[in-house]
Parts: structure tokens; C-alpha cells; sequence
């Protein structure tokens, strides 16, 4: 035992030493248990900078290094329940390696054996748009796209695909309701029972569909689907002392049966949409048309497949305009209806109504 890079936890417990082989043995012999046994898709490795020395480093480098290449040897000696690792002749592997490396995502993400990573730098753009910084809604448009993130990367003669975590909500902050504002009886007396207001539900709309029409790889944090409303605070034995359980009642109240509908919506819509998993990401960054009025617009595209997404963060419907790279008729997913658009011409101007709070999505049929 002792402490190895940073040493976060120290007040929690002993560190581990990946200088010390018994530390790297026994990491490495978890990993393959977990597989082995358990039949795991993969790992999520939790506060990599306390085990980060660099992509050449014995620590996690080398650990999901080993990992991979155990993975590949045991596909290549038909050992039971392997296989379903294996995509076939000269895809990459199926097992899933993310860091939580919140110091260095893309470079943990660009220079070892991971093909997925967390990262903050979407929630935190959209907790600042939250609090009306508008200025940072062209930061979230690119997060939304992971700009700087590599998207597949040649290691040790391997091609691995790379991807992001994207949310703004998870078990490390507070729900997002929270930053709308907070209401609870108790707060001005304790602050650890303040609760973000479910009244503003309808605030959370513009931020669901950016994150469900993104780029990577989505997550609901547990409870986000109804609008789960807990504080947590940023230190302290707070965050990890009080119960906070998931309410499933909200599922069936005014405030969370609206986020649920939406939320099913834009899942159907990624569902059967390959080029909003899998396409390109094009942000369209312009102050002056977008963004001053807080609403931010990109596109997800494959080929022939075109998808606009429009958000419209501020309290007002706005009406802006856009001229569709692609000619045809536009089904807009959310409602459709007297919102599609027919006959558009390419690279003729249409004037797009943005409700406030909320969003349209329009997709070439």
C-alpha cells in the first residue's frame, strides 16, 4: 500500500501503489475475474488521476493495456463466453474501457487502450448556461459535438474507436432543476434539504434534447427521466451521508410526465436515427443569428441522412434563420404535423419558429 500519482482519498483509506507489482497483479487478476466469471461488458474506471503516471505509465495505462490484450488472446484461443467480445474479422473489440478522467479526458482517451471517457465539459457549459451566460452556449455546442475528442485512434497495431460520456446530470453534482433555483422550508436552516423547484420542469427541455441528440454516448443519471430534483452540495460529508432515494412517484405527477413523454420521444428518435448515433456532428456557431437570443443550432448528418436540431434555452419563442445544406420535404420528429416543412429548396432561406424552453427537430425524409 501507499500513495501513487494524486492521492485523492487518502482521508477515506489507504492508497494503492501501482509501483508495487502486487498492486498491478491484483487489479489486472479483478479485471479478468470480472470477465471471466461475471460475464461484465467492460469497466468504468473511477478517479483515474489517482492511478495516472501517463500513457506510458505502469499504472492505468497499463492496466487497460493488459486488459485489452487478455481480451484479444482469450477471443483468439476460443475460450467460452469470450467471443462476444469479438465483432468480427478486423472490427475493433466490443469491450468497453471508460476513464473518469475529468483532468485529462482526451488525452487518456487519445494516447491509451479506453475507447471511452467522462468528461465535464458538457455539464459544465450547460450549468453556466443555466445561470444565463448565454456567452457559453457556443462552449456547449461543441461539447454537444466533442470537439478535440478523437473519434478512433491506432494503438500497439489496434484500431480502437473512441467516444465520450455525455450528461449533465450524475452521482457527482446535483440534479440539474437545481440550477433554475431551489425551494424547501428547511434550506435557510440547512441547505442539504434544498430541493430544486419542479415547477420549472419545462426549464429542462432545451438541455434534454442537446444531450440526447448529441454526439457519444448519452446518460440518464437515475431518476433524470422524471425530473429527480435533489441538491447535493460540492463538499463535505454531505454529498455522501444522506439518503436520497429515487422518488418514483414524480413519474406520475404534472412535473413528471411531460420530461418522461419528451424523454421517450427523443430515445425513439435516436433509436431509429443511425445518423444521429453514429453520423457526423456540425455545429453552426453565429453569434449574431443564434446564440444572442439563446438559441443554439447543429446538425447531425450522414450521407443522405440530415437532421437539424434547434434549442431555444430563453424564456421568449424566437424565429430564426437557417438554409438546409439538402432539398426535400423535413418531418419535424418531436410533433410533426403542421410543423414539417415540404418543398424545401437548398440553400434557400426558411425562417424556423423555436419555442421557447424547448426545441424542434427536423429530419429529411
Amino acid at each position: 500500500m501507499g500513495p501513487f500519482a494524486k492521492d485523492y482519498f487518502s482521508n477515506f483509506g489507504k492508497s494503492t501503489d501501482f509501483n508495487r507489482e502486487i498492486t498491478r497483479d491484483f487489479f489486472f487478476t479483478a479485471n479478468h475475474h470480472w470477465l471471466e466469471v461475471y460475464h461484465v461488458d467492460g469497466f468504468r474506471y473511477d478517479c483515474v488521476p489517482n492511478y495516472w503516471d501517463g500513457p506510458m505509465g505502469v499504472g492505468y495505462a497499463s492496466l487497460v493495456y493488459e486488459t485489452h490484450q487478455l481480451t484479444k488472446a482469450n477471443i483468439a484461443s476460443g475460450r467460452p463466453y469470450w467471443s462476444r467480445f469479438d465483432a468480427g474479422a478486423g472490427k475493433p473489440l466490443t469491450l468497453v474501457q471508460m476513464a473518469e478522467q475529468l483532468e485529462a479526458p482526451e488525452e487518456v482517451l487519445r494516447s491509451t487502450d479506453s475507447n471511452c471517457t467522462w468528461q465535464n465539459g458538457t455539464y459544465g457549459a450547460a450549468r453556466s448556461v443555466a445561470h444565463g451566460d448565454r456567452g457559453r452556449l457556443a462552449d456547449l455546442g461543441l461539447q454537444l459535438g466533442l470537439f478535440g475528442y478523437p473519434d478512433r485512434e491506432t494503438l500497439n497495431g489496434d484500431e480502437i474507436p473512441k467516444t465520450a460520456v455525455q450528461y449533465v446530470e450524475n452521482h457527482d453534482h446535483e440534479r440539474f432543476l437545481c440550477n433554475f433555483g431551489t425551494s424547501n422550508p428547511d434550506e435557510a436552516v440547512n441547505p442539504l434539504f434544498a430541493e430544486g423547484d419542479r415547477t420549472l420542469w419545462y426549464m429542462l427541455q432545451p438541455y434534454l434534447i442537446g444531450l440526447l441528440m448529441s454526439k457519444g454516448i448519452p446518460m440518464l443519471w437515475q431518476g433524470e427521466e422524471f425530473a429527480e430534483n435533489y441538491f447535493l452540495p460540492d463538499f463535505g460529508m454531505g454529498r455522501v451521508s444522506l439518503l436520497r432515494p429515487m422518488r418514483w412517484d414524480f413519474f406520475y405527477d404534472e412535473s413528471g410526465r411531460p420530461i418522461v413523454s419528451l424523454i421517450r420521444r427523443l430515445l425513439r428518435i435516436r433509436r431509429r436515427r443511425d445518423h444521429i448515433r453514429q453520423g457526423t456532428y456540425f455545429f453552426f456557431n453565429d453569434w449574431d443569428r443564434y446564440q444572442q437570443f439563446g438559441v443554439l443550432l447543429f446538425a447531425r448528418y450522414a450521407a443522405t441522412q440530415y437532421t437539424l436540431v434547434a434549442i431555444n434555452f430563453s424564456d421568449t419563442g424566437r424565429t430564426v434563420p437557417f438554409w438546409f445544406p439538402m432539398g426535400g420535404d423535413y418531418v419535424e420528429e418531436l410533433h410533426g404535423g403542421a410543423l414539417d416543412l415540404r418543398n424545401v429548396l437548398s440553400f434557400r432561406r426558411v425562417d424556423l419558429d423555436i419555442p421557447s424552453h424547448y426545441g424542434r427537430i427536423w429530419t429529411l425524409m
